[in-house]
C-alpha cells in the first residue's frame, strides 16, 4: 500500500483489530505487574506486622516472668508478716 492509496474501511478495521490487540496485552502486563505489585506490598506488610508481634510478645513474656517473680517474693513476704503476726507470746 502506497502511502497515496485512498484507505478503506477493512483497512481502517485491520488498524482498529491490531491496535485492540496491543492495547489488551499492554493492559494484561500492567494488571499482571500490577498484581505482583500488590503481593510483594503484602508480603512486606505482614512481615513487619510479624516482627512487631513477635517483638511485643517476647516483652510480654519478659514483662510476666518479672511479674510472677514479684508475686513469688510478695508472697513470701505475706507468708513471714502473717507468721510474726500469729505468733503467740512464751
Amino acid at each position: 500500500m502506497a502511502d497515496s492509496d485512498p484507505v478503506t474501511k477493512k483497512d481502517l478495521a485491520d488498524l482498529e483489530s491490531r491496535l485492540e490487540a496491543k492495547l489488551d496485552a499492554k493492559l494484561e502486563a500492567l494488571g499482571d505487574r500490577l498484581t505482583e505489585f500488590t503481593r510483594n506490598v503484602e508480603t512486606n506488610l505482614l512481615n513487619s506486622f510479624h516482627g512487631y508481634g513477635k517483638g511485643q510478645a517476647l516483652r510480654l513474656h519478659t514483662l510476666e516472668v518479672g511479674d510472677a517473680a514479684v508475686m513469688g517474693r510478695l508472697e513470701a513476704l505475706e507468708e513471714r508478716v502473717l507468721n510474726l503476726e500469729t505468733r503467740r507470746p512464751h
